[in-house]
């Protein structure tokens, strides 16, 4: 099971870092505005990115504007 751990967001309160517990070590994701769009890159070992993956689409879900 995979938990957020931390949440970090820029003065225009859009999400900028997360970390994310896995029971394969923490992963840090940064989430960056590209060409307009924004996209997320992550850090750690890629058995625990993987399990991370469900965690960073919860999270996006939760700061998406209604």
């Amino acid at each position: 099971m995979s938990r957020i751990s931390s949440l970090v967001f820029d003065r225009n309160e859009q999400l900028k870092r997360a970390t994310i517990i896995t029971p394969l070590g923490s992963i840090k994701v940064e989430w960056r505005k590209v060409g307009g769009d924004r996209h997320w890159i992550s850090s750690g070992d890629l058995a625990a990115r993987l399990l991370a993956v469900p965690v960073i689409q919860r999270i996006e879900r939760m700061v998406q504007p209604p």
